[in-house]
C-alpha cells in the first residue's frame, strides 16, 4: 500500500512538473519562395541566417522554410488560439494565404491566423503589399481593419530606441536606418498598439513613425513585426529579427519555462529592471 502511494505521490510530483514547464513552444515558418524589393537569393541568405540562430533556443519549436502550398497547410495548421506562433515574410504575402488582388477581404487563411494570436513579420517591401503590387494598399489596411493605414515616406531616418539598443545588439551596430516603408504608429486605431520601438523617428516609444517595431491588436493578441521595410533591404535582417525573437518575443509570450532553481537570465526581464 506505502509503496502504491509512494508511486502515485511521484507520478503526481511528475505531471505537476512537467505542466510548469510545459509552456508552448514557438513554431516559426520562414517564406523565401517569392519576394519583394530584396533578390530572393539575399532573402535565404538572410533567412538561412535566421534559422541557424534560432534553432534548438529556448522557447523556440519547429523551424521550417517551406513553399507557398506547404506554408498555407503549417498555417491552417498553426491557427488556434494565443498559439503566439510566427509566419517570417521577405516583402511579399504568400497568394495561397492572402489571395491577390484582395480577392477575400476577410477570413482569408493569413487573418483567421493573426486574429488567434499570432505573428507576421516582414522585411524589405510594405506589409501585405504584394508582388506587382498584387494587393497594394488595402492588403495591409484589410488585414489589420484599418482603410486608412499606409506606409509611405521614403527614406525616413530611424533613431536607435533604448530597447532597440538592449534587445538587438545586431541593430546597435548599425547607422540610422533610412526606411522607406515604416509603420505609421499615428493611423493606429483603438484596437491596435505600439508594443515596442526598436527604432523610431523620435528616438524613443512616443513617435509617429517606427521600424523596427512590434504592432499588436489588444484584444486578439495578434502582432506584425516589421524590421527594416527599405528598398533593397541591405540590413542584415536576419539577425535583427533573430535578436527580437530570442531577447524579447520568447518571453513575452509566454514561451519560456524559466528554470528557478538554475536561476536562468532572462534579457528582456533585465532590460525591464533597467539592466544591460
Amino acid at each position: 500500500m506505502k509503496k502504491a502511494v509512494a508511486v502515485a505521490c511521484m507520478m503526481m510530483v511528475i505531471a505537476l512538473t512537467s505542466t510548469s514547464f510545459a509552456v508552448q513552444k514557438v513554431d516559426v515558418c520562414v517564406y523565401t519562395e517569392t519576394t519583394q524589393w530584396i533578390g530572393q537569393g539575399a532573402a535565404q541568405k538572410q533567412a538561412d541566417i535566421l534559422m541557424d540562430r534560432i534553432k534548438g533556443k529556448p522557447g523556440i519549436g519547429k523551424v521550417e522554410n517551406l513553399n507557398q502550398k506547404a506554408a498555407a497547410a503549417w498555417m491552417q495548421a498553426h491557427t488556434k488560439k494565443n498559439g503566439h506562433h510566427v509566419f517570417v515574410m521577405y516583402g511579399d504575402v504568400p497568394p495561397s494565404v492572402y489571395p491577390g488582388g484582395n480577392a477575400k477581404k476577410d477570413g482569408s487563411i493569413a487573418e483567421k491566423f493573426l486574429e488567434k494570436g499570432n505573428t507576421f513579420t516582414n522585411s524589405a517591401d510594405y506589409f501585405f503589399w504584394g508582388v506587382g503590387g498584387r494587393n497594394k494598399e488595402p492588403g495591409l489596411q484589410n488585414m489589420m481593419d484599418i482603410p486608412g493605414i499606409v506606409q509611405w515616406d521614403d527614406n525616413t531616418e530611424m533613431t536607435l530606441t533604448k530597447e532597440g539598443k538592449k534587445v538587438s545588439p545586431t541593430l546597435a551596430k548599425l547607422k540610422p536606418i533610412q526606411s522607406d516603408r515604416p509603420f505609421h504608429v499615428d493611423q493606429l486605431d483603438d484596437e491596435w498598439e505600439l508594443e515596442v520601438a526598436f527604432a523610431s523617428k523620435s528616438g524613443d516609444q512616443k513617435t509617429v513613425r517606427a521600424d523596427p517595431c512590434i504592432i499588436t491588436e489588444k484584444n486578439y493578441g495578434g502582432r506584425l513585426i516589421q524590421v527594416c521595410q527599405t528598398a533593397g533591404c541591405p540590413e542584415p535582417v536576419g539577425d535583427i529579427l533573430a535578436d527580437i525573437l530570442l531577447n524579447y518575443y520568447v518571453e513575452v509570450v509566454g514561451a519560456l519555462a524559466v528554470d528557478t532553481s538554475n536561476k536562468l537570465p532572462s534579457t528582456w526581464a533585465n532590460i525591464k529592471a533597467g539592466g544591460e
